[in-house]
Protein backbone atom coordinates (compact mmCIF):
# COMPACT_ATOMS: atom_id res chain seq x y z
CA UNK A 1 0.00 0.00 0.00
CA UNK A 2 1.70 3.58 -0.93
CA UNK A 3 0.38 6.51 1.05
CA UNK A 4 0.83 10.10 -0.25
CA UNK A 5 3.93 11.79 0.62
CA UNK A 6 3.27 15.65 1.61
CA UNK A 7 6.50 16.72 0.71
CA UNK A 8 7.37 16.31 -2.60
CA UNK A 9 9.15 13.28 -4.13
CA UNK A 10 7.78 9.62 -4.36
CA UNK A 11 5.42 8.08 -2.14
CA UNK A 12 6.15 6.61 1.00
CA UNK A 13 5.31 2.91 1.43
CA UNK A 14 3.52 1.28 4.88
CA UNK A 15 5.53 -1.53 6.22
CA UNK A 16 2.60 -3.37 7.06
CA UNK A 17 4.57 -6.97 7.70
CA UNK A 18 6.47 -5.79 10.91
CA UNK A 19 3.23 -4.79 12.63
CA UNK A 20 1.44 -8.33 11.58
CA UNK A 21 4.37 -10.59 13.08
CA UNK A 22 3.56 -8.17 16.48
CA UNK A 23 0.09 -8.86 16.05
CA UNK A 24 0.60 -12.66 15.85
CA UNK A 25 3.02 -12.77 18.55
CA UNK A 26 0.79 -10.76 20.89
CA UNK A 27 -2.50 -13.20 20.19
CA UNK A 28 -0.24 -16.01 20.52
CA UNK A 29 1.37 -14.37 23.78
CA UNK A 30 0.37 -17.13 25.89
CA UNK A 31 1.97 -19.44 24.32
CA UNK A 32 5.83 -18.01 24.08
CA UNK A 33 7.13 -20.85 25.91
CA UNK A 34 5.91 -23.61 23.20
CA UNK A 35 6.49 -21.30 19.93
CA UNK A 36 9.39 -19.65 18.43
CA UNK A 37 9.13 -16.69 15.90
CA UNK A 38 11.00 -15.98 12.85
CA UNK A 39 9.67 -13.03 11.22
CA UNK A 40 10.72 -12.10 7.66
CA UNK A 41 13.30 -15.37 6.64
CA UNK A 42 14.00 -16.07 2.94
CA UNK A 43 12.80 -18.83 1.31
CA UNK A 44 15.26 -18.64 -1.54
CA UNK A 45 18.31 -17.19 -2.34
CA UNK A 46 16.32 -14.29 -4.43
CA UNK A 47 14.70 -11.78 -2.52
CA UNK A 48 11.60 -13.87 -2.11
CA UNK A 49 10.63 -13.99 1.55
CA UNK A 50 8.06 -15.12 4.03
CA UNK A 51 6.66 -12.84 7.05
CA UNK A 52 6.33 -15.27 9.56
CA UNK A 53 7.86 -18.54 10.29
CA UNK A 54 6.14 -20.51 13.62
CA UNK A 55 7.33 -23.26 15.23
CA UNK A 56 6.49 -25.45 17.69
CA UNK A 57 9.07 -26.01 20.13
CA UNK A 58 7.48 -28.97 21.50
CA UNK A 59 5.85 -31.16 18.48
CA UNK A 60 3.08 -32.49 21.39
CA UNK A 61 2.22 -28.55 22.73
CA UNK A 62 -1.36 -27.76 22.32
CA UNK A 63 -2.34 -24.51 21.14
CA UNK A 64 -5.91 -23.71 21.63
CA UNK A 65 -5.93 -20.22 20.02
CA UNK A 66 -8.07 -19.86 16.73
CA UNK A 67 -5.52 -19.76 14.59
CA UNK A 68 -3.31 -22.27 16.58
CA UNK A 69 -5.33 -25.33 16.41
CA UNK A 70 -4.49 -25.64 13.15
CA UNK A 71 -0.33 -25.29 13.80
CA UNK A 72 2.07 -28.22 13.23
CA UNK A 73 5.55 -27.74 13.88
CA UNK A 74 7.03 -25.37 11.39
CA UNK A 75 4.02 -23.19 10.29
CA UNK A 76 4.77 -20.48 7.14
CA UNK A 77 2.63 -17.49 7.62
CA UNK A 78 2.24 -14.48 5.11
CA UNK A 79 0.30 -11.54 4.98
CA UNK A 80 -1.79 -10.32 2.72
CA UNK A 81 -3.15 -6.72 2.39
CA UNK A 82 -6.73 -6.20 1.00
CA UNK A 83 -5.55 -4.65 -1.76
CA UNK A 84 -2.63 -7.00 -2.62
CA UNK A 85 -3.14 -8.31 -6.29
CA UNK A 86 0.11 -10.34 -5.37
CA UNK A 87 -0.09 -14.09 -5.66
CA UNK A 88 2.83 -16.81 -3.90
Amino acid sequence: MEQKNSAAGPPSRISWHPAFVEALQMELREYRDDLEFYPEQPLTSEPLQIDCIVAKKAKDAVIKKNIGTIFREWNLIEYKSPTSNRTA
